[in-house]
């Protein structure tokens, strides 16, 4: 081989000149699976972590709220600063923060160096989500658009269920300290990608001074303060907690605020007109319930098999990977069926699926299931989540105004993060309630006798009274899933499109 047919090492290292849609497509899924994974990582091994780091209950919480609320501080604004200082550098920056934070958070034993390490996290997580779509629509063709809402859709599922079983094997068998360096390999090379996908462009200076930053910050603080009280109310006691009714009255009162401006500030960050499109809203507002709808497969089950089961996260795997290797086996059907039938229709199977199974669930679990007897519930979630997501992104992305798109792009992260994360809450709080409720009423009926036989009797009462508060949250899914059965009624027909097939002529 000639020498000089070898690439240099400067050539290798050289950025992108035009803009490479492959590799564009790569790096932003791949941001937007790291997000999904390392937040579930997180969260499974919470336990195990506060072990390793000498943290307790409240601690872990704290740290918790950290990472996830902080990427509600950058994920509304992520769309815009990629207008102003390019797509590239709002990539290539987190991937480089990321990995440094990362790799040395399994070293640090201050708490207050722990906490901010997690917020940095959490900051450079909140920039991929916000621009995967949008990107992606841009750099492909319209034939692959549905494709790409389907790679994207699989996301969820893949960082969800993945993380579980991960988690487990990271903990048990490798090394705890996997569960941040995870990060710290993914992170170099999303930004070495980038940095060959996207070319640097000239930052907008125009653009950088004139923008609504008091508005933008009023709008970010307030979902994150709103998350943080939700995250932190059932460890903290809700409203007999300061912090917490401080986090949830300050950011109701800065979302108000906010909302004002946006109304009535013409040059406001974000318009409100991108919700005019009745089935933009609507399917924004099913979006935002989609937390609670997928509640069955990332919180309920995987939480009663620890709870009632006794299993720890590697043996709750094997439930992860069949709502996994369904929804990876699902995605292609949707995918043939979105190009063939209304996204309305998809919408609509998949939320009476969630519906149906939710109903199924609530009506026949007992303290005896375990994966086994879950297994062909989980099938159906999992399908119904592929169909329901493919029926949502396609609603929202055909009927949009393009030139909405920067304001959807705001106005999404209440449903990917936002909303999740309120519903977990808002679940656990349920939860508690009930199991307190069937317990007060299982031991009513239970008479004082023999120490041994009170002492099993309230041991068989607690088991049952939780059992019978996952039957509650079942039917809770349920109720919100003829909620959005109902909204999803009402989507109108949508124009033409890439996505649609030509209407015939009348």
């Amino acid at each position: 081989m000639r020498l000089d047919k070898i690439p240099s090492i400067p050539h290798l290292w050289r950025g992108a000149s035009t803009p490479n849609p492959a590799l564009t497509v790569a790096v932003v899924f791949m941001g937007a699976f790291l997000t999904t994974l390392q937040g579930r990582l997180f969260s499974m091994s919470l336990a195990d972590l506060r072990g390793a780091f000498g943290l307790d209950v409240i601690e872990g919480a704290w740290l918790s709220t950290a990472m996830n609320a902080a990427q509600l501080l950058t994920m509304p604004a992520t769309v815009w600063l990629s207008l102003i200082f390019g797509p590239a550098r709002v990539i290539i920056v987190p991937s480089m923060t990321i990995a440094l934070a990362t790799l040395t958070i399994p070293f640090v034993r201050s708490y207050e160096l722990l906490v901010f390490l997690h917020v940095i996290v959490g900051l450079c997580l909140g920039t991929y989500l916000p621009l995967t779509i949008s990107l992606a629509l841009r750099s492909l063709k319209p034939h692959f658009w549905l494709l790409a809402m389907a790679v994207y859709s699989l996301r969820a599922s893949f960082g969800t269920d993945l993380g579980v079983g991960l988690s487990g094997i990271y903990v048990d068998m490798v090394d705890w300290r996997w569960i941040y360096w995870t990060g710290s390999l993914v992170g170099p090379l999303i930004a070495f990608i980038a940095w060959k996908a996207l070319p640097l462009t000239p930052i907008d200076h125009d653009k950088l001074r004139n923008s609504d930053w008091g508005g933008m910050a009023m709008f970010c603080l307030s979902l994150t303060l709103l998350f943080a009280g939700c995250s932190l109310g059932e460890t903290l006691g809700w409203f007999d907690s300061g912090v917490v009714a401080a986090c949830l009255a300050g950011g109701a009162l800065l979302l108000v605020m906010s909302i004002v401006n946006i109304a009535s500030n013409k040059y406001a960050f974000v318009d409100l007109s991108a919700l005019g499109n009745h089935n933009v809203r609507t399917a924004l507002l099913i979006a935002c319930l989609y937390g609670v709808l997928m509640a069955p497969t990332s919180i309920l089950i995987p939480n009663f098999l620890a709870a009632i089961g006794k299993l720890k996260p590697l043996q709750t795997g094997s439930a992860t990977i069949i709502v996994f290797g369904t929804y990876l086996a699902m995605t292609p059907v949707a995918v043939r069926l979105a190009r063939r039938v209304d996204a309305r229709l998809l919408l609509i199977a998949g939320l009476s699926t969630i519906v149906f199974t939710s109903a199924y669930c609530g009506s026949s679990i007992n303290n005896e299931w375990r994966t086994d007897q879950y297994a062909p519930a989980l099938i159906l979630f999992a399908i119904g989540e592929c169909l329901t997501l493919m029926g949502i992104i396609p609603t929202i992305v055909i009927n949009m105004n393009p030139a909405h798109a920067a304001a959807i792009g705001v106005y999404a992260p209440l449903a990917r993060v936002f909303a999740p994360g309120v519903a977990g809450g808002v679940i656990a709080l349920i939860l508690r309630l009930s199991s307190d409720t069937h317990s007060a009423m299982l031991k009513a009926g239970v008479e004082g006798g023999q120490p041994i036989v009170v002492q099993r009797a309230v041991s068989v009462i607690a088991r049952e009274a939780a059992v019978l508060s996952y039957v509650d949250g079942f039917y809770l899914v349920f109720w919100v899933g003829i909620i959005a059965l109902l909204l999803a009624a009402t989507l109108k027909r949508a124009p033409v499109n890439p996505l649609t097939r030509p209407r015939p002529a009348s």
